[in-house]
């Protein structure tokens, strides 16, 4: 019985450690800004705004297991009047915590 609750007591005390690593100062699971606008201005190079009047990009990213962060891009290009969608891409960019692009993956999606 003794075991049992000795146990029990290191478990809690564990997860107490864990969840102040994580919340440590500077970490993040999202990637820094200067991440985000590299991987979207090589968006902007290969990506073709003929005829737009708006670009949204919606960005979601997450840590990479090596370093750095993955970063997926949904970027949407709107016609003149800023109501009719022209064309739409799908991005996958990773890049390194020495801000280096290690991936980068574009892809026009059917309109």
């Amino acid at each position: 019985m003794k075991m049992s609750k000795l146990a029990v007591v290191l478990t809690a005390a564990g997860f107490t450690m864990s969840s102040n690593a994580l919340a440590l100062p500077g970490y993040s699971d999202q990637a820094p800004e200067s991440s985000i606008k590299q991987c979207v201005a090589e968006i902007a190079v290969r990506a073709n705004y003929e005829d737009a009047g708006r670009v949204r990009h919606v960005v979601n990213s997450k840590e990479r297991p090596v370093s750095g962060h993955k970063i997926q891009i949904d970027t949407t290009v709107y016609d003149a009047a800023g109501d009719k969608v022209i064309r739409e891409y799908a991005t996958l960019c990773a890049v390194s915590d020495n801000a280096e692009t290690k991936h980068f993956r574009i892809k026009e999606k059917g309109v």
